[in-house]
């Protein structure tokens, strides 16, 4: 069985205070029930991999559009492109979770 993680394993493993005290304000809602840091962890190490997986799908218009369109079209999706990044960015909180995928590496 995997033990569970305070704190201060967290602290340990490069989280901040302030990433502490936002982990233990989504613990202390009522709709998160029964969660620990250790499954609020793992998800956030999911949520990197999808983050990841949608800066590549952003990325992929940037190698197909010169292919089809002229050159000069690709500016048009770049600001797209940077509203998506943002967007994944705050939506999939990539330091957190990117922080939450490499201790879950770490643990296991």
């Amino acid at each position: 069985m995997e033990r569970e993680l305070t704190e201060k394993d967290l602290i340990a493993k490069g989280f901040t205070e302030k990433n502490v005290a936002r982990l233990r304000e989504v613990l202390s809602r009522k709709e998160s029930g029964n969660e620990s840091y250790r499954s609020l962890i793992d998800d956030l190490s999911k949520r990197f991999i999808a983050g990841i997986i949608c800066a590549i799908l952003i990325l992929i218009p940037f190698f197909i559009l010169p292919a089809i369109y002229p050159g000069s079209l690709v500016f048009y999706y770049i600001p797209v492109a940077l509203f998506g990044f943002f967007a994944v960015y705050f939506l999939i909180p990539m330091n957190l979770s990117w922080k939450a995928y490499r201790l879950v590496k770490d643990l296991k």
